[in-house]
């Protein structure tokens, strides 16, 4: 494969610096140098310097009507890239953003100016002269190959052009990997007047695309690409030294060659499972596992094509990151059970039949509202209900029990239909908080830090349940549901009373859904569950009747309120209707507050609300 290098402003480089710089960064980490035949680095220099320059730009190669899939497959590769980056302790991706854009805006302009040290006048002229552009672009064409795979390096201005390149490509080239160093393409004085280059990213010709500035480096105002350019991955790094721009610095950076060494050198070390001690799967662990099999039966079960495949896409690149979190717990020498080698490995192992009946149905019931593929969201319609027969099975029930479910949470929602009813698929970790935390998306506590791409987000959290996180984590569902512990900690989740009341409505309202269901199954029922809700309607109300005295009557925080009491209420009644949990009546004669007045019926037993004591 061969390495393009695009240099930056001045005499384009004539002693290679720039892989000097690279080969030491190389051969510091244990890789080979880079031997000059494998370089491709056209020199272009007279061209910016020469008066009168002019050719017809090159056509578009890519002409690809409707790339989606293109994109959300790119935006998986960028997120092993992101994985890649962060654990460089001197890399900072999606970068700092230390410049405000204005003041970044003003400097660029004032910069491309006046500054000759920037010389940003050069990048100017570039990108508003069609014809200098198209000479330029040509010359580059004529040296790169016509098929397989480049390495493509852009320095400054040569960032510019290597971006104004992408989509002028041959068809049958792909860019392997896509490297931007110490670029100004984000600076709205070089496009001011000018048509933007790159309208439409070759999603399908470029597999990934990182960009690397230093926050001190001035011809970038210390700010990533991201904002003008979508398809970029920004990282800040710190460059050590009074020289922040020099291509050489920028590519004896440890996290620059590492991607260049990843993409020339990639390792096709395994992670090898221990077969000396068999290890049993934690109950964390098996949450995790029903979490990514519940994903894979719900993205089968999506009825609108597109969104099943933009979820199954997601669901890539949330599965990516966690085999990524395995990989670096098998690394640093945590026993792998035979079940998470799997999923190193590209499958889905069958889940093991430990869940006891009551905890199934509690666990099932939660997972029904949880966004497995945050931070994406992706309306999956009915799919979580009809996803409940195939994991019931997988559990190691009979499928009646999924109908039991459904129907039970089908009642709830129809009762609470007019306040939003139960959010199918919707609550991701951020939202769900302490309430719905075990329930949150895929990943698991002991492994890497939280990312971006939505694997390791629940571990974020995890600390409000105490010392080991999930450890326990079907235990801890079944705790959350018994316990009610989403009403009394809700103030823990910051935000507004509203919100926090919210969220213990949702959080009752599975409870109820999942009661009702185990009640359908004739298993006993949680004798806690009418005086929590009781103690939620209590607070809804007296935080109504606290703000009511001075807020206006329509404000969205008073109307979130009321749809709260509106909601606990009608599960107040539910409990009552279905019997879970509660006593209903007191017979005739037994009620010492009971009226002894005449009556045309005679005497009547008063219906009296309250726990019924356990079996």
């Amino acid at each position: 494969m061969k390495i393009v290098f695009l240099h930056g402003i001045g005499d384009g480089d004539p002693n290679r610096d720039w892989l000097r710089g690279l080969n030491n960064a190389l051969e510091s980490a244990g890789h080979p140098r880079i031997d000059e035949s494998q370089v491709i680095a056209p020199r272009y220099d007279s061209f910016l310097a020469t008066e009168g320059i002019s050719a017809k730009m090159p056509d578009i190669t890519y002409r690809v009507k409707n790339d989606d899939r293109s994109r959300r497959e790119f935006e998986r590769r960028q997120a092993a890239v992101y994985r890649m980056l962060q654990d460089e302790p001197d890399a900072v991706p999606f970068g700092f953003n230390s410049v405000p854009k204005p003041f970044m805006n003003a400097a660029h302009a004032f910069g491309v100016d006046h500054l000759s040290a920037m010389n940003l006048a050069q990048v100017r002229r570039y990108v508003t002269n069609d014809g200098l552009r198209g000479a330029i672009l040509r010359y580059i064409l004529d040296q790169v190959p016509a098929r397989g795979k480049i390495l493509l390096i852009g320095h400054s201005l040569g960032s510019v052009i290597a971006i104004d390149l992408l989509d002028h490509l041959p068809v049958d080239l792909k860019v392997q990997r896509f490297i931007t160093i110490g670029s100004p393409a984000n600076s709205d004085a070089l496009h001011r007047g000018s048509e933007r280059l790159l309208k439409k990213f070759p999603y399908g010709s470029v597999l990934d695309w990182a960009n690397f500035f230093s926050p001190r480096d001035i011809v970038t105002m210390g700010r990533g690409l991201t904002s003008v350019f979508p398809g970029a991955q920004d990282c800040a790094v710190n460059i050590a030294g009074l020289d922040q721009h020099g291509s050489d610095r920028y590519l004896s950076h440890p996290a620059v060659a590492g991607l260049v060494a990843n993409s020339l050198y990639p390792s096709k070390e395994a992670v090898v499972a221990s077969r000396a001690l068999a290890v049993r799967l934690t109950d964390d662990q098996l949450l995790t596992l029903i979490k990514l099999r519940f994903a894979d039966c719900i993205a089968k079960n999506i009825k609108d094509t597109d969104r099943a495949q933009r979820y199954e896409d997601a669901l890539k690149v949330i599965r990516d990151d966690f085999a990524s979190q395995l990989e670096q717990m098998a690394a640093s020498g945590q026993p792998i059970p035979a079940e998470l080698q799997s999923i190193i490995e590209g499958r889905t192992p069958d889940l093991p039949n430990r869940l006891e009946l009551r905890e199934a149905v509690v666990t099932l019931t939660n997972l029904t509202t949880t966004n497995f593929v945050d931070p994406y969201e992706i309306d999956a319609g009915d799919a979580p209900k009809a996803a409940l027969k195939t994991m019931v099975i997988n559990l190691g029930f009979q499928p009646g029990v999924a109908t039991h479910i459904a129907e039970a949470l089908s009642e709830v929602d129809d009762l609470l239909k007019r306040t939003g009813g139960i959010p199918w698929g919707r609550i991701g970790v951020a939202a769900a908080g302490l309430a719905l935390i075990a329930a949150g998306p895929i990943g698991l506590a002991m492994a890497a830090p939280a990312t971006a791409f939505g694997g390791a987000a629940i571990t974020g959290g995890l600390a409000a349940l105490g010392p080991g996180g999930m450890m326990g984590g079907i235990t801890t569902i079944g705790a959350l549901a018994a316990s009610g512990a989403g009403v009394v900690t809700g103030a823990a989740l910051g935000g507004s009373s509203a919100e926090i009341f919210t969220l213990s409505v949702t959080h009752l309202t599975l409870r109820v859904s999942a009661e009702y269901a185990l009640k359908r199954l004739d298993i006993a029922n949680d004798t806690e569950l009418w005086p929590q809700l009781v103690f939620l309607e209590t607070q809804i109300s007296a935080e109504l009747n606290r703000l009511e005295a001075f807020s206006d009557s329509k404000t969205p925080r008073i109307h979130q309120l009321r749809a709260a009491q509106d909601a606990v209420t009608k599960l107040l009644g539910f409990v009552v209707d279905k019997e879970l949990g509660a006593a209903l009546t007191v017979p005739a004669g037994n009620d010492p507050e009971q009226s002894s007045g005449p009556s045309s019926g005679g005497p009547k037993g008063r219906i009296v609300l309250r726990p019924r004591s356990a079996d």
